[in-house]
C-alpha cells in the first residue's frame, strides 16, 4: 500500500505534469453516476502498468486546475465504494474486484481524492453482469489517457496480455512460483524421487517442491528459535524449488520440538551487538513461509513462543501475549531502520546466548516501536 508521504509526491509530479496517462485520470469532483465510477476503475485496474494507480478527485482533466472536494455533494467515503463493489460482487467474473483504497491528500491548500487501486495479478477484471451501460463480458483497458468506451472491448492482444499476466506467464519460473505459492491447495503431493517425497502444481506440474536434508553445520538453534522446547533437538531441511529440472532456490526451514512444529528461516541482519531477524515481503522465502503456513501440512506456524522472565520478555508479553511474529518488511524500510548498508557499523555479535534471546526480543520491539511512530502499522 502507497505510504501517505509517497502519496502526496506522486499526486503532486502527476499533476505537474499537465497531462493524464496511463496509471492516472483526474477527475473535477466525485462521479455522479454509480457505473461511470465503477468503468474508471476498471480501465484503470486493467491497464498495462507495474504499479499503483490513481484515480484523482479535485483536478481538472482539461487546464489541471484544482478544486477543493471538501464540498463536494458526490463525494463518496472508503465505505461508499467499497459497498459499491461488495454489493455488487456477484457481477464481477469471479466476484472479483480491484483491491483500492481511498486516500486524502492536501496540495496547494486544496483539498483532494485519491482512490489508489493497488497492482494485482488479477486482471482482467470485468462484469458478467450488465451494470447500468457497462455490458457483462466486455473487458475493458485504458490506453495512454483514453479508456475504452463502454460500448467497446479491449483489443484482442490487450486481453491476452492481462489473461498472461493472470496466469504468470509473463514472469521468470521464480516470479512464476511465488505467484503459485499463494495458491496454497493447486500443490499436490507426487511420487517419491529416491527417498524425498515431492509436491508439484496441478496446473504447472513443472514447478515442483523437494525436501531434502540441510548440511550438519547449519545453525538451526539461533536466538529466534529459543523460545520454542526441546530446541537441542531442532532440526534443519531445505525445501528445494525446481523448474523442470532446475533448482530455482532452497530455502532453509527449521523444525522445533522434535518435529512438531516448522517454519522457515528469516533472514538477519546485525544491529550493535544483536541481531534483528525479519522476512522480505518480496522474498521466495516468505511466499514459501506463507504457503508453509495455510497449507495445513503439519503445524506450520507463522508465530514463536516468548520464553523468559527477563523485563524484555515480560515486555514482549505485555504486547503480544505468549507469541510474536517475525516482521515482514522491505529492502527500502530495512534500509530506513537500521541505516543504509553501507553505512552501518560493523561489531561482533554477542556470544552469550541469553544476552542473544534478550537482543532479539529487543529489537523486534523497538522495530515496532519505530514503526508505530511512523505511522506504519
Amino acid at each position: 500500500m502507497t505510504r501517505p508521504d509517497s502519496l502526496l509526491e506522486t499526486v503532486a509530479s502527476l499533476i505537474a505534469r499537465r497531462s493524464e496517462g496511463t496509471y492516472w485520470d483526474f477527475k473535477r469532483c466525485h462521479h455522479a453516476s454509480k457505473a461511470d465510477l465503477i468503468h474508471d476503475t476498471l480501465c484503470l485496474a486493467n491497464a498495462k502498468h507495474r504499479g499503483s494507480r490513481f484515480l484523482i478527485f479535485g483536478v481538472d482533466n482539461e487546464n489541471f486546475s484544482l478544486h477543493s472536494i471538501s464540498n463536494d455533494p458526490g463525494r463518496r467515503t472508503q465505505a461508499d465504494i467499497a459497498g459499491l463493489f461488495r454489493d455488487n460482487s456477484s457481477k464481477f467474473f469471479q466476484s472479483r474486484f480491484p483491491d483500492f483504497n481511498l486516500a486524502e491528500v492536501l496540495i496547494e491548500g486544496t483539498l483532494l481524492d485519491v482512490l489508489v487501486l493497488e497492482d494485482m495479478p488479477n486482471k482482467p477484471y470485468y462484469l458478467v453482469e450488465r451494470y447500468g451501460q457497462l455490458r457483462a463480458h466486455h473487458i475493458y483497458t485504458r490506453v495512454c489517457d483514453t479508456n475504452t468506451p463502454v460500448t467497446n472491448a479491449a483489443q484482442p492482444h490487450e486481453i491476452e496480455r492481462m489473461w498472461r499476466e493472470r496466469f504468470g506467464l509473463n514472469l521468470t519460473p521464480l516470479d512464476r512460483v511465488k505467484l503459485y505459492l499463494n495458491q496454497v491447495h493447486a500443490w499436490v503431493p507426487s511420487n517419491k524421487i529416491g527417498e524425498n517425497p515431492y509436491e508439484h502444481h496441478r496446473t504447472f506440474p513443472e514447478f515442483t517442491l523437494r525436501v531434502t536434508e540441510a548440511e550438519q553445520i547449519m545453525a538451526c538453534n539461533e536466538e529466534w528459535t529459543r523460545g520454542e522446547i526441546c530446541t537441542d533437538n531442532n532440526h534443519a531441511e531445505y525445501y528445494e524449488i525446481h523448474f523442470h529440472q532446475t533448482c530455482l532456490a532452497r530455502v532453509l526451514y527449521v523444525r522445533f520440538d522434535d518435529r512438531k512444529k516448522s517454519m522457515v528461516a528469516p533472514k538477519w541482519e546485525a544491529r550493535g551487538v544483536g541481531r534483528f531477524y525479519f522476512y522480505e515481503a518480496d522474498s521466495i522465502s516468505y511466499a514459501l513461509q506463507k504457503w508453509y503456513a495455510a497449507s495445513g501440512r503439519g503445524d506450520h506456524s507463522m508465530t514463536l513462543s516468548i520464553r523468559g522472565n527477563s523485563d524484555v520478555s515480560k515486555q514482549a508479553r505485555s504486547r503480544w501475549g505468549h507469541h510474536l511474529k517475525i516482521p515482514v518488511t522491505s529492502k527500502e524500510e530495512l534500509d530506513e531502520f537500521l541505516g543504509h548498508r553501507n553505512d552501518r557499523e560493523h561489531v561482533d555479535t554477542s556470544q552469550d546466548k541469553d544476552e542473544q534471546y534478550e537482543l532479539f526480543l529487543r529489537n523486534l520491539l523497538e522495530f515496532d516501536d519505530w514503526r508505530r511512530q511512523r505511522g506504519t502499522i
